[in-house]
């Protein structure tokens, strides 16, 4: 749908507050003040107003609809995400995305689609401080991790006062008896065998089940669901 499509649509006063915002930030602080790259995020605000985008467009979104390059597209949404978004709602971000990781070799490597440049950097920046090396050589998009990263990771986003409980149910479910990173890492590797498809990744949503509720640190439920990945005779093997 273009553009003009879209005003068409809209109604009077979605299409008056939106250009009453839009002009407001263009003349302030004076008219022609702001700079090139201020203009073009005031620009991209007026046309989520307008529905023309959404609040958290993809990279090929704003592609093919504003017809501009890849690279543009992404400086766009990393300009606009580092204006918007707080430190703890990037880790927000980071840890949704933890929810729902593509395994590759047999449990080995952890593959995230992080369609966000800035919570990408983000990501990377976490690991690296956490002691870890991610590969993002494949795409700008897709961060490849090792199971110790992915590890460290939920590590760290959950709480140290939730940890025990997260711990005594996943040894319950027949996770060996470990610290809470190596409790973690059977777990992960258990749920990489669960679910590993004939290609040898596991797939995502299947994955999900699993390792969203650890990360939520929902323990409710989590031992039957984890006793799944860790049948009774094999209980204790690790």
């Amino acid at each position: 749908m273009e553009i003009k499509e879209k005003l068409d649509e809209l109604e009077h006063d979605a299409l008056k507050n939106a250009a009453e915002e839009f002009l407001v930030g263009f003349c302030t602080p004076a008219f022609g003040a702001l700079p090139k790259a201020e203009i073009e995020l005031n620009v991209m605000r007026f046309l989520e107003k307008v529905g023309f985008i959404t609040s958290e467009p993809e990279v090929y979104d704003l592609v093919s609809k504003l017809k501009i390059t890849r690279t543009k597209a992404r400086n766009l949404i990393y300009e606009r995400e580092l204006r918007r978004l707080s430190p703890e709602q990037l880790d927000d971000r980071v840890k949704f995305l933890l929810k729902r990781p593509l395994i590759q070799k047999s449990g080995d490597l952890f593959i995230l689609e992080v369609e966000n440049p800035l919570v990408s950097d983000h990501l990377r920046s976490r690991v690296k401080k956490l002691g870890y090396v991610s590969d993002g050589s494949f795409s700008p998009s897709i961060v490849k991790l090792p199971l110790d990263a992915i590890v460290a990771l939920i590590d760290f986003y959950i709480d140290d006062s939730q940890q025990g409980n997260i711990k005594s149910a996943l040894i319950a479910a027949g996770a060996p008896d470990d610290s809470f990173r190596g409790v973690i890492k059977s777990v992960l590797k258990r749920v990489a065998a669960r679910v590993a498809s004939e290609s040898g990744e596991a797939l995502i949503d299947k994955a999900s089940e699993y390792i969203g509720p650890i990360v939520d640190a929902a323990t409710e439920g989590l031992t039957e669901k984890i006793a799944e990945i860790f049948p009774q005779d094999e209980r204790g093997e690790g």
